[in-house]
């Protein structure tokens, strides 16, 4: 009976508006919006538990691991400038890496604009660190995002 649920459940995020996956302290959701005839935005969502967060992608070199989202490679379409990050970004002073750095708290998105040739799954990974006052977890997640009409 699990097993059948579960199939149920991995069907239904299939053919739905996005895909979603858990973490320890982190749970992801990607989907993709429709901006224009062939042009298409990538969602990547991080819902991050209560006295935990999750780093920018903007961290100076010597800080900790910021978080990086890799598109795979494929002539089906091409990155429209870079991945942007919005949320309500707290910028504080780390004593353990003796610097600012910029976090989110509670939820990011990530987002990239593609043009697509035709109807495909946009692969990739997201790495990341979140982190509470007392420990940090490293992480990476695969993600498949539909896209194309």
């Amino acid at each position: 009976m699990f097993h059948t649920v579960s199939w149920l459940l991995m069907m239904a995020l299939s053919f739905g508006g996005g895909d979603s996956f858990e973490d320890g302290h982190i749970r992801w959701r990607f989907s993709s919006i429709q901006k224009s005839g062939s042009e298409w935005k990538l969602l990547m969502t991080a819902t991050v538990d209560r006295g935990w967060h999750v780093y920018s992608q903007s961290i100076e070199e010597g800080g900790p691991m910021p978080t990086s989202v890799v598109f795979d490679k494929d002539a089906g379409y091409k990155l429209v400038g870079k991945t942007i990050e919005s949320g309500d970004v707290k910028k504080s002073y780390d004593s353990t890496f003796m610097m600012d750095v910029a976090l989110y708290e509670d939820k990011v998105v990530f987002s990239q604009r593609v043009k697509v040739r035709s109807k495909m799954k946009i692969t990739g990974q997201v790495s990341y660190s979140v982190c509470s006052e007392q420990t940090c977890v490293p992480g990476e997640t695969r993600f498949s995002i539909g896209v194309g009409n």
